[in-house]
């Protein structure tokens, strides 16, 4: 069994250190976000029929377009206006990420949970402090020179293939920052899924390692059961070949030859 075979990556949980919202702060984020439109709407039909139909109608519309703000808010980020009012967020309680395109039908199937950002820690702040990246020329990393042929590549869904010759963070408009410097692959990514610096890949001429750099949907590690997230800003050694879903997007880290 080579050295690659042998890892395992943990078991995470998400939602470490979080807090449950109280029932009060669910109620009053519910009441701002869906009790107050409908209020609007059910108005703007009454003046209607009442005899003032462009008064209705705008009220009407008002009352729409704060759903679905309220909806759009729900999947990007779990922070509504009533959310934010009572300062809490709504995630995923499977993987602490916003709950994206599908959040309506995941909050109506019980898979969002609310947790509270003054008693706890927020779910997309880390829980550990970020991995701090070694200075160039710094430690026995920074004296392994790779070899092109023998790098491992990344395969995008896409059909693009990348090397890890260097650092790279990948991203819907990816930037590494002067203290972590890598190269950078911008993924078109026409569903938005895809954090702007999404994750980092790192290959030490033995090892790959991944870094979600807090992502909006995260980074998961396919495996034999269900996808394992990656903590954010968590540098982790994953396998020689494995497969990795970055938002709605797939990627196949292989090793060298293959």
């Amino acid at each position: 069994m080579t050295t690659n075979e042998a890892l395992r990556l943990a078991d995470v949980d998400p939602l470490v250190f979080t807090e449950r919202a109280s029932a009060a702060k669910v109620i009053g984020a519910v009441a701002l976000d869906v009790v107050m439109p409908l209020a609007v709407l059910a108005a703007g039909i009454a003046i209607a029929v009442a005899g003032l139909p462009a008064v209705g109608a705008i009220l009407v519309v008002i009352a729409l377009i704060l759903l679905g703000v309220a909806a759009w808010l729900l999947g990007r980020t779990g922070r509504t206006l009533g959310a934010a009012t009572v300062d809490i967020r709504v995630v995923r309680r499977s993987t602490g990420a916003a709950a994206g395109s599908r959040a309506l039908l995941a909050l109506v199937s019980g898979a969002l949970g609310a947790y509270d950002l003054r008693r706890g820690r927020d779910p997309f702040a880390p829980a550990i402090a970020a991995f701090a990246f070694p200075e160039a020329g710094e430690g026995a990393l920074a004296s392994v020179r790779p070899r092109r042929g023998m790098v491992p590549t990344l395969s995008l869904d896409s059909g693009e293939r990348l090397s890890l010759d260097s650092a790279l963070v990948l991203g819907r408009d990816p930037v590494a920052p002067p203290d972590a410097p890598a190269q950078v692959y911008r993924w078109a990514d026409m569903s938005r899924t895809l954090s702007k610096s999404h994750v980092r890949f790192e290959w030490d001429g033995r090892q790959v390692w991944v870094t979600d750099l807090g992502s909006t949907n995260g980074t998961f590690v396919r495996g034999a059961g269900s996808p394992t997230p990656l903590l954010a800003h968590q540098r982790t050694p994953v396998p020689g070949t494995v497969t990795l879903e970055i938002g709605d997007r797939v990627l196949t880290i292989r090793e060298a030859g293959r």
